[in-house]
């Protein structure tokens, strides 16, 4: 499992804030987890169901599946650029949304039960309502 140093270290060097042999000053740290725990907590909220809880240390587990792994440290590092006034090659944006569509299809396809406007479920797979 991985660790919230190690994705919000991979974020920073996306970033390209740090390079591979320096480690995450504290307060860039805190400010990653800030950002980190507010983007899991919105993509919990909007139906992707990771299994987030939020973090408070580095040493902290990630609370999600490996498979998410990628698509959040480029996700951090979209979120985190503001705040760094860095620019993001087209690449990294694009690593970032791919990232989180593949999650939510990867979301859509464990859960293809959705509610209905009056008339029950919809099955996604089978492209129905039951």
């Amino acid at each position: 499992m991985s660790t919230v140093e190690k994705t919000v270290s991979r974020a920073l060097r996306i970033l390209r804030v740090i390079d591979a042999r320096q480690p995450v000053k504290p307060a860039d740290m805190s400010t990653a987890i800030d950002a980190l725990n507010g983007m899991m907590t919105r993509w919990e909220a909007n139906t992707l169901s990771l299994g987030w809880s939020n973090v408070e240390n580095p040493s902290d587990d990630m609370p999600v599946p490996a498979e998410a792994l990628d698509a959040i440290a480029y996700n951090l590092a979209v979120r985190l650029r503001p705040e760094y006034g860095t620019t993001l090659d087209p690449d990294t944006i694009d690593m970032a949304r791919r990232g989180l569509a593949d999650l939510q299809r990867d979301q859509k396809r464990a859960t293809p039960l959705e509610r209905g406007r009056g008339f029950g479920f919809y099955n996604t797979e089978t492209d129905s309502y039951i």
